[in-house]
């Protein structure tokens, strides 16, 4: 198979050597240099990246940007600020059929992933993602390394299983693509901290209770910009984490390790290392709703920190970055003919806290508001208390209950939809009130009209 590396720097040879040990693959790296083009092929080394190694004979390089046109996997192996000037050199070159396989790690402005830009750019499906616990340094040595593989066809899993037969690279897979490409960048998040922690206390205790928490906040930050949770128990989630935050050969940890112990200077802001964690950072703020700030106090001191807006010493104030009460969110509603639109408004409800109460009402009090239930109570309630959302069903009986429902049950936030917005104001007396937007284009009354118009 016609395997082409984009990039011939320390990672991307690695990976290219290690490709290589499979006879079938013929791996090429296209690289810039023409130095380095004949180093690799008439000697089989790259010093600049491994000076004491030698590659594979199998390996070969190149500069010339139209033999892209034999490929049928091409990595891409680059810095991802760099994709965007690379792609405009060689997309003309780049066969429609030819798998792209995304090693790089980073996030574009509004938090376009890698794949989905090279998707966009280069108007294919063919586009899967790699990411998982490697260090170059390991793999050149031919440790045996797993990444997750995040695909969308069988085919594209068949090719890569193909790929890599007969080396000591081994995958796990998933077809959340969108959750591999931001578990590669969120743990890079974290590493700095879990750095700057073990620098300022050498703690077994405090290293594992901030890992356990990044790990919670690394949880609510995937589920919040796209990713599946299952996604965090592959090798590019709990792995890369674990790697990247616990292991020095990290250039993340390290530079959590240089905050922690008082040596980062604002000059620092160029280095390589810190831009990519910065833009970052940035990014993923952006993105971020403020109700769900408030869930994330570790990332938010992060940020606080290298937007200036901190003191110069990065200090840590555990009571209030680890320390939290737990919130019980109440809500209401009919929850006849349970569909996405509750689902959803259940799922941001729970979000913003730890234990939601559901009340629904009864049919007695439905007669009462002149609604008619297509299920009864105890089958709604049934529904609900399935529903991992939930933890307590409520019986909702009469409208002046809301109050004491709150002191019963300690609640700390009351939820409903925006078109209730402004009706419960009276009721911040005791708690938080909040109005979440309905799921636009669905509802209980319009699923009722559809059914009598189909019957």
């Amino acid at each position: 198979m016609n395997i082409f590396i984009l990039g011939g720097g320390v990672f991307g040879t690695a990976i290219g050597n290690q490709l290589s040990n499979n006879p079938m693959n013929k791996v090429v790296l296209l690289i810039r240099n023409n130095a380095q083009e004949i180093e690799i092929n008439e000697h089989n080394t790259n010093k600049r990246y491994f000076p004491n190694k030698k590659l594979n004979k199998s390996l070969s390089a190149t500069t010339e940007k139209e033999e892209l046109l034999k490929a049928e996997v091409i990595f891409i192996v680059i810095p991802s600020k760099k994709i965007v000037k690379a792609l405009e050199n060689i997309r003309e070159f780049i066969p429609k059929e030819a798998l792209i396989v995304n090693l790089s790690k980073g996030i574009f402005k509004k938090g376009v992933t890698i794949v989905e830009y090279l998707k966009k750019e280069l108007s294919t499906n063919n586009v899967v993602t790699m990411k998982g616990p490697t260090f170059s340094s390991e793999m050149i040595n031919n440790a045996h390394s797993i990444f997750t593989l995040g695909f969308k066809t069988k085919d594209h899993y068949t090719k890569i299983e193909q790929v890599i037969y007969g080396t000591n690279i081994h995958i796990d897979y998933t077809t959340d693509v969108i959750g591999v490409e931001l578990l590669s960048v969120l743990k890079n998040v974290y590493a700095i901290l879990i750095g700057i922690i073990d620098a300022k206390y050498n703690s077994p205790n405090t290293r594992f209770m901030i890992l356990t928490k990044s790990f919670s906040e690394i949880r609510t930050l995937l589920k919040e910009l796209g990713g599946k949770e299952d996604s965090l128990f592959l090798s590019c989630g709990f792995g890369d984490f674990g790697i990247t935050s616990l292991n020095d050969l990290s250039r993340n940890r390290t530079l959590g390790l240089l905050i922690g112990k008082g040596f980062y200077k604002a000059e620092y802001k160029r280095n390589k290392v810190v831009l990519e964690g910065l833009k970052t950072i940035k990014v993923i703020n952006e993105l971020l709703p403020v109700e769900t700030k408030k869930r994330l106090p570790l990332f938010s001191k992060l940020e606080s920190f290298f937007s200036n807006r901190d003191l110069k010493s990065f200090d840590i104030h555990f009571d209030s970055l680890i320390d939290k009460k737990m919130k019980t969110v109440l809500t209401y509603g009919t929850f006849d003919l349970l569909h996405y639109g509750h689902l959803e408004i259940l799922r941001r409800a729970k979000e913003l806290g730890d234990r939601l109460v559901v009340g629904i009402s009864t049919d007695e009090f439905n007669k009462i508001k002149g609604k008619k239930c297509q299920i009864s109570y105890q089958k709604r309630k049934e529904f609900l208390e399935a529903v991992d959302y939930v933890d307590l069903v409520i019986p909702e009986s009469e409208w002046e209950q809301k109050e004491q429902d709150i002191k019963n049950n300690e609640i700390d936030i009351f939820v409903m939809g925006d078109d209730w917005e402004g009706k419960f104001d009276d009721l911040k007396e005791y708690c938080e009130v909040i109005y979440l937007p309905r799921t636009i284009g669905i509802s209980t009354t319009k699923l009722k009209s559809i059914l009598h118009n189909n019957l």
